[in-house]
């Protein structure tokens, strides 16, 4: 993920956070005071564990404690994830615009919270690491209910144990009871940057000091991880995080569904991603990056909502046939991120009851899961996967997401 510019006032809580933290560095989460590991509390919060559990094919909790021992992390295992959480206290208080709704949306959160977990407070000053922690735990479980919605799945579409037969692939669910993934889906957020230069360097072959999906084929899971100093310390904000995670975590699950054998056509996941993270918040944007040397730093202009009528009105969105054969949204600059979240937005507005299919038709299994697509068979599945299910092909939809955004221009 490239650089973002944040405000001054951003940089100042970064340095004071970072230095405040310096102080505690080797300090451990401690046990949790909310729950108090109580099996009922922790079962009414819809936990499995606290660790310790594998994290990958080849490590698990315990030894990413060795690897980052100035790391207070806090492991949570629910229904469908294992996290591990090291995030910083935060006060809900602060100058920004958006930091009222911020705090507002914050205690709705914590209502909700405390009806499965009773010591949690609502009217609290501060978040502490253990809320943060539960916080996030309840966050990526509302991201995946979500998620199934827009799917038109529930748990019990998925085989429990492995064993659909690829051969034949309009029954195949996938290769287990996670969205079709036979391991639930993983998140680390840590503090440092180098901490997660040190991960990703440890497990998966590249060192990153920026956030990263990660595909663990070994294991069968999906993975993202990041840490509060990306961007200039943006994850400082507690508000940024949520949005990033969301969009990134998204992605994961759509990508897993089914299992992933291949890739969705890249403008797909992408501008999913970006539909749920909006409703979060559309102040922070998140994009993708080529790899580690990609450093182009992107526009972080958020109002999109008023941005895509403009460009569209002025004829500055690549045809729509154009932005369905990109094959790598590290590649995609500002325009395409946004044309893909506008143009997943169209869907929802008007194909929502479609989507369920048009999904499940995009991730039936090629050649029996025993070779990967071809570019071509890729791009043709799309095209007729599109026209069977919308019953339209790209420059059809092309011209009725034209008119169903100038429209919406003229109603404002």
């Amino acid at each position: 993920m490239p650089s973002l510019r944040i405000s001054l006032l951003g940089v100042l809580f970064a340095g004071a956070m970072a230095a405040q933290e310096g102080l505690v560095a080797m300090r451990k989460a401690g046990p949790d005071p909310y729950t108090g590991g109580d099996a009922a509390v922790m079962k009414a919060a819809g936990y499995v564990s606290f660790g310790p559990f594998p994290l990958g094919h080849d490590h698990s909790t315990e030894a990413v404690e060795s690897l980052l021992g100035d790391e207070p992390l806090i492991w949570i295992e629910t229904a469908h994830f294992r996290l591990g959480c090291a995030l910083s206290r935060v006060v809900l208080k602060g100058e920004e615009e958006w930091l009222p709704d911020w705090v507002r949306s914050v205690r709705e959160e914590l209502k909700r919270l405390k009806k499965r977990i009773p010591k949690v407070k609502v009217d609290v000053k501060e978040l502490d690491p253990w809320l943060r922690a539960h916080l996030m735990a309840q966050r990526l479980e509302d991201l995946y209910a979500e998620v199934q919605g827009v799917l038109g799945v529930t748990d019990a579409s998925f085989p429990a144990v492995p064993g659909d037969d690829p051969t034949d692939p309009e029954r195949f669910r996938g290769l287990g009871p996670y969205l079709g993934m036979p391991e639930k889906f993983r998140v680390l957020l840590l503090r440092k940057a180098a901490s997660q230069a040190r991960y990703t360097s440890a497990y998966q072959g590249i060192e990153m000091t920026d956030p990263v999906r990660y595909h663990d084929i070994k294991l069968g899971a999906v993975f993202w991880s990041g840490s509060e100093e990306t961007a200039g310390g943006l994850f400082g904000y507690d508000l940024a995080l949520h949005a990033n995670l969301t969009f990134n975590v998204a992605h994961n699950l759509y990508s897993g569904y089914r299992s992933w054998s291949f890739d969705l056509p890249a403008w797909l996941p992408t501008g999913l991603g970006h539909w749920h993270a909006r409703r979060v918040s559309p102040r922070f944007p998140a994009y993708d990056r080529k790899d580690d040397k990609d450093k182009d730093p992107r526009s972080p202009f958020w109002a999109w909502d008023t941005r895509v009528r403009g460009l569209m009105k002025n004829g500055v969105f690549e045809p729509l046939s154009t932005l369905f054969e990109r094959g790598n949204a590290g590649e995609f600059g500002l325009e395409q991120h946004m044309q893909a979240w506008a143009f997943v937005d169209f869907l929802m507005q008007r194909y929502k009851d479609r989507l369920p299919r048009f999904l499940s038709e995009l991730k039936v299994p090629f050649h029996y899961r025993r070779k990967l697509p071809t570019a071509m068979e890729l791009s043709a599945r799309q095209k007729d996967v599109m026209q069977a299910i919308l019953d339209k092909d790209a420059e059809a939809l092309q011209i009725e997401w034209r008119d169903f955004l100038l429209a919406r221009a003229k109603r404002r």
